[in-house]
């Protein structure tokens, strides 16, 4: 046996000790899961477009981009449903178009004391009534009480007895299904507010540049603000790109969709991607980017990629009403068509089942890809295997045993993933681990690793047998 070190060499007499960090087993990777959220940001915050930044404080966000932005909205969902998720935002350019708006109006001196309540998504401002109090006087006090509350995306402004509330970002989306919802009402008071009329925004969002700037960095878990087929088409090529075999960078894509379930299975249609996860509801006073950002923190908080995701709540967003809920056949429809249905459990929105939209390959129905945890797994086995290697076999040389070393290495790794309960059965399909030299091409070795994926549990049947004496 020939020792080898990596002291440098030296004529002066003297006794010399180094280390090697790679002779024992140095274990698995961490597995920590980083969220990217694209989405619009106000032009008062200094991110420019297209460029990536790591927060780690709401101060950080305001002021790269801006307080009551889409990101600013998404970056508190995200922590709300996992204060420790670990955050990058990167803002789209801003589309050509205009702001949606809405307005209301109030009518009639108030003869009873009260409140007159609008409601933005989630959050609410009130204007006290009075005894006396008239519309044009209480409309100007309401706008000012959500101006007042700048992390809401939209300003708003009084003339005479009218509100009018305006987007602070333009687009379409933003007063589309799944965007602003804002309601009010009077409580206690005879003052009425007459009904929302809402002008809709223009201008449609491309994340393609977005997704462009942060391609050579890996994010594992990637949230939309929108979830247009066509933007879901660039995520789901961004998604392709990075996780392949040459970029290595294992990620998945997390989008909403409010709408029908024959609306939501459509749009899967559009995809039918491992990567690419659509989670759906009828409709909920949180707008789908702050859904998106909650669903992709509750996926981040789990370390082990095979764990089930199987009714977590996402804390923090609010419940749909009961007319708004999916029935069980409903669920069953949405799942079987790899669509996350988000339901409601113990007072909180819960993600029934984490499903991708991978369902069928080339028109066959194909069940192996649509558990989420599947290729979560899978990326961690390659991130494993990877890691190994480039630690143990860097400045390597083709030599006579390198092929039983690699598949003892290789084989050392999945074992210490069985441990892990992330492979099985390694020792019994020992001889599937192959490893040979390459004779096309010098310097490369080819080797194959048989990953037995332990499966998340989903389901427990159990029949009960009655007895009587």
């Amino acid at each position: 046996m020939t020792i080898k070190n990596n002291i440098p060499e030296s004529m002066i007499p003297g006794f010399y000790a180094g280390y090697n960090y790679y002779a024992g087993p140095s274990g698995l990777p961490t597995n920590v899961q980083k969220v990217l959220l694209v989405g619009a940001g106000l032009a008062s915050g200094s991110l420019p477009v297209n460029t990536p930044l790591d927060v780690y404080t709401e101060s950080d966000v305001i002021a790269a981009v801006g307080s009551g932005s889409v990101l600013h909205s998404m970056y508190l969902a995200a922590k709300a449903a996992w204060k420790y998720t670990i955050i990058t935002l990167v803002k789209h350019a801003e589309p050509t178009g205009a702001s949606a708006s809405w307005t209301f109006s109030l009518t009639g001196t108030a003869t009873r004391s009260g409140i007159v309540r609008c409601w933005i998504g989630d959050t609410f401002a009130d204007a006290a009534v009075s005894v006396g109090s008239t519309p044009t006087g209480l409309a100007p006090v309401l706008a000012a009480a959500l101006s007042a509350k700048t992390q809401l995306l939209i300003t708003a402004s009084a003339t005479d007895d009218d509100v009018k509330l305006t987007a602070k970002q333009m687009g379409e989306y933003l007063s589309a299904a799944g965007g602003i919802k804002v309601r009010v009402e009077s409580l206690g008071t005879d003052m009425v507010a007459s009904s929302v009329t809402m002008t809709a925004g223009t201008g449609s969002v491309d994340v393609t540049q977005a997704l462009a700037s942060v391609f050579a960095e890996r994010y594992h878990l990637i949230g939309l603000s929108v979830s247009d087929a066509t933007n879901l088409g660039v995520l789901r090529t961004h998604l392709d790109k990075a996780g392949g075999p040459l970029e290595k960078r294992g990620q998945r894509g997390i989008v909403s969709f409010e709408g029908t379930v024959v609306a939501a299975k459509t749009l899967q249609a559009s995809i039918n991607h491992e990567r690419v996860h659509i989670a759906a509801i009828k409709s909920l006073s949180n707008p789908i980017w702050e859904r998106t950002a909650g669903i992709c923190a509750v996926f981040a908080s789990s370390s082990q990629p095979n764990k089930p995701i199987n009714h977590k709540p996402v804390v923090g967003l609010d419940v749909p009403n009961v007319p708004d809920r999916w029935s069980v056949e409903e669920e069953e429809a949405l799942l079987f068509g790899g669509i996350i249905p988000l339901s409601t459990s113990d007072g909180y929105l819960t993600i029934v089942r984490a499903v991708a939209t991978k369902t069928n390959l080339d028109g066959v129905r194909l069940e192996k890809l649509v558990n989420s945890s599947v290729i979560a797994t899978l990326d961690y086995v390659r991130d494993s295997v990877t890691a190994m290697h480039k630690e143990k076999y860097s400045d390597a040389v083709i030599h006579a045993h390198l092929a039983s070393a690699i598949k003892e290495d290789n084989i050392a790794v999945c074992k210490t993933l069985e441990k892990a309960g992330l492979l099985r059965y390694v020792d019994d399909y020992a001889d599937d681990f192959l490893v040979e030299e390459d004779t096309d091409h010098p310097g490369r070795m080819l080797d194959v690793i048989p990953a037995h994926i332990v499966p998340e549990l989903d389901q427990i049947y159990t029949t009960i047998n009655m007895y009587q004496n």
